[in-house]
């Protein structure tokens, strides 16, 4: 035993305090991503269909048997909020990360264990109560290399030592995008985001892969409602405002005569791209219709799209008051 100890500190000195390397250009996705008026933004973006929240899901379980109950008005009032509680959770948006750093750290080189062995060692620590982000791998390389882990040595330590159900210790091939662009449509949308989620960190390099083929097939395609009242909603447009690919989204909200949510979604744009040419003017001066005029002005890459949809939603509302006012309704 005293043997094993010695050895084990001549491969990973004592008073030995790792630390992850982070890229400082990560933490700008990041920090607006977390944004309190961002984050309240996408909150309000996003929706809440109960019916679309709670639906039933294949889990391979058995659903529980519903229960049906008199309540008083005060009871059903507890209850609502409950309900409430239970759907902000599972609305729960996965957070918006750049790409992980490649990069590990050298932290020290003892020639004297050059060739020491074939294989390398790996150190870990197994405590319980530190996440898997921050947990200490260190490798000993053949040459007596000491270094932090990469991420997929962390990802498969962790994984090893804190299995979590539904993870493989595999890329699953639906991943692989020439898979994954077989079997996208609406109704796998959810489906494959959810994996997504399960099987990588978000700032894993096939996880962002995957949202970006999924949220460009979406937008492709302007399937955007499929995603609507699912934490995956938030994200998606998140997307589409950093990379300026926001006219499609822009002009089927402004067409289905939810204005507000397309004000939202350009308040968001500008609260991302604060070095906009937009951000000159004044919002709270300015009315729905003007805010998206202006937004098609300077922002756009269609806007001739987003003019169009405008102008037909206010052709049809003008319709609709003149009729009714032809009816002596007010």
């Amino acid at each position: 035993m005293a043997r094993i100890v010695k050895f084990c500190k001549l491969l990973v000195p004592p008073k030995l305090h790792v630390t992850r390397l982070r890229c400082s250009s990560s933490l700008h996705k990041e920090t607006l991503f977390f944004d309190s008026e961002v984050q309240n933004l996408l909150s309000r973006l996003s929706g809440l269909n109960y019916e679309k929240v709670f639906q039933l899901r294949k889990l391979g379980k058995d659903p529980e048997r519903p229960i049906y109950q008199f309540m008083t008005e005060e009871e059903l009032e507890e209850s609502m909020a409950e309900i409430n509680q239970k759907a902000m959770k599972k609305l729960a948006m996965p957070p918006v990360m750049e790409e992980r750093p490649t990069a590990t750290r050298v932290l020290e080189k003892d020639e004297l264990l050059a060739g020491f062995d074939t294989s390398k060692y790996v150190f870990t620590d197994i405590s319980f109560g530190i996440s898997d982000r921050s947990r200490i791998i260190v490798v000993r390389e053949t040459d007596g290399t000491l270094r932090t882990s990469n991420w997929d040595e962390q990802d498969r330590l962790n994984q090893t030592y804190f299995p979590r159900d539904g993870r493989r210790h595999y890329v699953p091939a639906m991943f692989e995008t020439d898979q994954l662009k077989t079997i996208l449509e609406p109704s796998k949308y959810e489906y494959v985001l959810d994996r997504n989620c399960l099987q990588f960190e978000p700032d894993h390099p096939i996880y962002i892969r995957t949202c970006n083929t999924v949220y460009d097939h979406i937008n492709e395609h302007r399937n955007f409602d499929s995603l609507h009242s699912t934490r995956h909603y938030g994200p998606m447009v998140f997307n589409f405002c950093c990379n300026k690919q926001l006219d499609e989204l822009l002009a089927h909200l402004i067409w289905n005569d939810r204005l507000e949510e397309a004000t939202d979604s350009i308040k968001l744009y500008l609260r991302i791209h604060q070095d906009c040419k937009m951000n000159t003017t004044d919002l709270s001066s300015c009315s729905k219709e003007e805010l998206v005029r202006t937004f098609a002005k300077y922002e756009s890459l269609k806007a001739g799209k987003v003019h169009m949809a405008l102008e037909k939603l206010l052709e049809s509302k003008q319709t609709t008051e003149t009729i009714l006012s032809g009816h002596g309704a007010k």
